[in-house]
């Protein structure tokens, strides 16, 4: 048979285990017991069916962007093409400001920006190569997009070229 302290200690573990549920549920705390909610299999249902519309929506942006190109090749002729070689000898000029704490991605996102280089990436890692890292120039410099990209690099660290 059971003595009475035994039986004390376990009513007051009953209360106190009682007690905890009763916070963790008033502040909502969660202490591994199962929650109502959506099961895995339902989460799992919902997010294929957001994945299928998002297929579906790609697969029509595809087909729009398909018509517009096809539609942009018949309309161009030969008007486009000579305006494509007057393009290809006219050179983009701009005006690059440096300030300082400007990073090479700025420099190089403006130079892509401005259309004097075609990507940014290459002038970026460029510019952190240890020749020219931690030497731009503040100042203001006249570039133009028929100049390569250690012409660029060398302008604006003052380096000699």
């Amino acid at each position: 048979m059971l003595n009475k302290s035994a039986i004390r200690a376990f009513g007051i573990a009953i209360f106190l285990v009682g007690a905890l549920l009763a916070l963790a549920n008033r502040f909502d705390v969660n202490i591994g017991l199962p929650t109502k909610g959506f099961s895995n299999q339902q989460q799992v249902e919902e997010l294929q069916n957001k994945l299928s519309k998002a297929n579906q929506e790609i697969a029509s942006l595809k087909d729009q962007l398909k018509q517009v190109h096809t539609t942009e090749k018949t309309s161009t002729t030969d008007a486009s093409e000579q305006a494509d070689e007057e393009t290809a000898t006219d050179e983009t000029t701009m005006s690059l400001q440096i300030y300082s704490g400007i990073t090479p991605y700025s420099v190089a996102q403006k130079l892509e920006d401005g259309g004097i280089i075609t990507n940014s990436v290459e002038m970026e890692l460029l510019l952190a190569n240890p020749k020219y890292a931690r030497s731009l120039q503040i100042g203001s410099y006249e570039v133009n997009s028929s100049m390569t990209l250690e012409e660029i690099a060398n302008l604006i660290t003052g380096k000699k070229q």
